[in-house]
C-alpha cells in the first residue's frame, strides 16, 4: 500500500505542478583561461535608465564598460569590435540568450571574425557567472562615483589597478603585464612592464577553494535520458506552475543543459537544474 500511495503521489498532476524549486548541484565551474583575453563573458545591463555593455575576460577579470545608444545587436557587435581591435579577437565568447546576441548579426559577427560563441541556458545566469559577477561591481562603482560626484572613470581605473585577493596582482597587470598610472603617487619603475607569472595555477587553486564551499549542502542530479518526463521550473515571474515536457536529449558540449519539447510542441533549452524528473506518463508519445 506505501508503495502505491507514492507512485499515486509521483504521478499527481497538481503535486508535480507546484514543486519547490530543486537543490542545487555541485559547482561545475568554467575551465581556466591559460592566457589573457581568450575567454570572455559579455552582457548587458540597465542602470539609471541608460544601457551598457560588459565584457569581462576571464583570465584577468579585467573588464570593458561600453555606454548603448540603442540595444540592437548592430550596437552589441559595433562595441565589442571595438574592444577586440584593441585586446585581440577572443577564441570563446560567453553570453546569455538575449535577443542581441542570438541576432543573425551576431551569429555572422562571430563567424567572420573566428571566435566561438557561447550562450547559457535561459534563466540560469550563473553559467555566466563571471559577466554577471563584473555587472555587479561595475554597477557599485558607478553608482557610488555619482553619490560622490566624482569621475566614474577614475573608479574604473582605480578597480583596474587594485590587486586581486589570492592572486596578488590587478586585472590591468594580468590583461597587459604592467600597472597603468592612476592618480595615486607611484614610482616609475613599477610602471615598466612586468610579465605575471604563476596567475594560472593561483587561479585554479581559488576556483577549487570557491568549489570546495559551494559544494557543501549540494547533490548531484542524475542524467536524463531521451523520452523522459520532467517537468519545467517556471521562470516568468508571478508564475508557479511547472510544466510537463518531454527531454528530446543533452545539448552537445553544454554539461547539464537540455532540450525539451511541451505539451504544445514548444521545443526549449533548459538546465538540468530546471528539470525535475517524473513517474508520469510522456506527454508526448511520438518519441
Amino acid at each position: 500500500m506505501n508503495g502505491a500511495v507514492k507512485d499515486y503521489v509521483a504521478k499527481c498532476d497538481i503535486c508535480r505542478g507546484s514543486d519547490r524549486e530543486q537543490a542545487k548541484e555541485p559547482l561545475l565551474s568554467h575551465a581556466v583561461a591559460d592566457r589573457p583575453w581568450s575567454k570572455v563573458g559579455a552582457d548587458l545591463f540597465v542602470l539609471d535608465g541608460n544601457n551598457y555593455l560588459i565584457t569581462v575576460d576571464y583570465f584577468s577579470n579585467y573588464w570593458e564598460i561600453d555606454y548603448l545608444t540603442d540595444t540592437r545587436s548592430a550596437t552589441v557587435v559595433n562595441k565589442l569590435k571595438g574592444q577586440h581591435a584593441r585586446h585581440g579577437i577572443p577564441d570563446t565568447c560567453i553570453s546569455d540568450n538575449g535577443p542581441q546576441f542570438s541576432a543573425e548579426e551576431f551569429k555572422k559577427f562571430a563567424h567572420d571574425w573566428g571566435f566561438n560563441h557561447v550562450t547559457s541556458s535561459p534563466a540560469y545566469p550563473q553559467s555566466n557567472g563571471k559577466a554577471e559577477q563584473a555587472v555587479k561591481t561595475a554597477k557599485q562603482l558607478l553608482k557610488k562615483a555619482k553619490q560622490a560626484k566624482s569621475d566614474p572613470y577614475l573608479a574604473i581605473l582605480n578597480f583596474r589597478n587594485t590587486p586581486t585577493q589570492g592572486l596578488d596582482s590587478s586585472p590591468a597587470q594580468r590583461l597587459m603585464s604592467r600597472r597603468t598610472r592612476t592618480l595615486l603617487p607611484i614610482p616609475e619603475n613599477l610602471l615598466i612592464p612586468e610579465t605575471v607569472s604563476g596567475t594560472t595555477e593561483k587561479m585554479r587553486n581559488l576556483k577549487y577553494k570557491a568549489a570546495q564551499y559551494y559544494n557543501q549542502g549540494t547533490k548531484q542530479l542524475p542524467f536524463l535520458q531521451r523520452g523522459d518526463s520532467v517537468r519545467i521550473s517556471p521562470k516568468t515571474i508571478g508564475d508557479k506552475l511547472w510544466r510537463k515536457a518531454e527531454v528530446l536529449g543533452p545539448i552537445k558540449d553544454r554539461p547539464r543543459s537540455y532540450e525539451v519539447i511541451t505539451e504544445d510542441n514548444q521545443i526549449l533549452r533548459r538546465n538540468r537544474r530546471h528539470l525535475r524528473k517524473t513517474s508520469e506518463s510522456p506527454s508526448r508519445g511520438h518519441l
